[in-house]
């Protein structure tokens, strides 16, 4: 029973840092930018500005998480990710801190929010003014903002689930991403990421927490060369082999507990027919 109160405290760090994340960000949506939009009229230099501010937030935020012992965050091989332009972003989703975790390790990213956002007068200017694409926009005019943001030189997330991972299920992947990926060139970086005992998952509330503390770490994985899709005749069939490869990727570290290493897809990829990471 030893290990009560520190089970309780995580319990209400958990709940403590879901709620910083609304009521910091409604704090900078009605203080830090709308004097960034005050001061800056380019649009896409107005966008960095904020996203760098959410970006630096996001990394203190990591940081309090770890330090206040609510859970242990590792971040592996992020310097990889700063250089970045014009790349998708494609990451399992085990837990609500997974976009969090991304957010704080590459300064400038884009991600698909839902449109509700935009109807919340904290929360606008925040997905507005950074350039976040909304998810309710019909099918056709999604996919092309989303095209257009890459070949504007912006990175941007996507979790290919479409939704949080139910531990125990297997992974199943929408194809989505896979169209955006073909029909906008952008190569794709795999990112992992593990979060055992497992927490704020899918169908499981904030405060059930595990018994011991939850160690998050996400690992920069392969790049792909998303040519190398790029040479079937139907589009329809690039996009398939591209799912079924990058399902393959995370069901084999799910499936083992672990993150693994990106060479070992890319040795296992590169036997075959067609390699694929640049």
């Amino acid at each position: 029973m030893w290990h009560k109160p520190e089970r309780i405290w995580r319990a209400f760090g958990t709940g403590l840092f879901l709620a910083v994340i609304g009521l910091g960000g409604s704090l900078l949506a009605l203080t830090v930018f709308p004097a960034i939009a005050l001061v800056t009229r380019d649009r896409d230099r107005r966008q960095k500005r904020i996203q760098a501010v959410l970006h630096r937030s996001l990394r203190l935020y990591c940081r309090a998480i770890h330090a206040f012992k609510v859970a242990d965050v590792e971040m592996k091989d992020t310097e990889r990710l700063k250089s970045l332009t014009g790349v998708m972003l494609i990451a399992n989703h085990p837990s609500l801190l997974d976009v969090v975790m991304i957010m704080a390790a590459i300064p400038n990213v884009q991600c698909i929010v839902k449109g509700g956002l935009w109807r919340n007068p904290f929360f606008r200017l925040t997905v507005e003014g950074a350039g976040y694409i909304r998810n309710d926009q019909d099918p056709e005019t999604l996919l092309r903002t989303c095209i257009d943001t890459l070949k504007a030189g912006n990175n941007l997330i996507v979790f290919p689930e479409g939704t949080r991972t139910v531990p125990g299920r297997p992974i199943v992947l929408r194809r989505g991403f896979a169209n955006i990926a073909i029909l906008g060139e952008a190569d794709l970086q795999l990112i992992r990421i593990e979060c055992t005992p497992p927490i704020l998952h899918k169908g499981n509330p904030w405060w059930k927490v595990p018994a011991t503390r939850t160690r998050f770490k996400m690992e920069v994985g392969d790049r792909l060369d998303i040519h190398n899709f790029l040479g079937y005749r139907y589009r329809s069939l690039s996009a398939r082999k591209l799912v079924e490869f990058i399902e393959e990727y995370y069901t084999e570290s799910h499936s083992h507990g672990c993150i693994g290493t990106g060479a070992e897809a890319a040795d296992r990829f590169v036997s075959q027919p067609r390699g694929c990471v640049s």
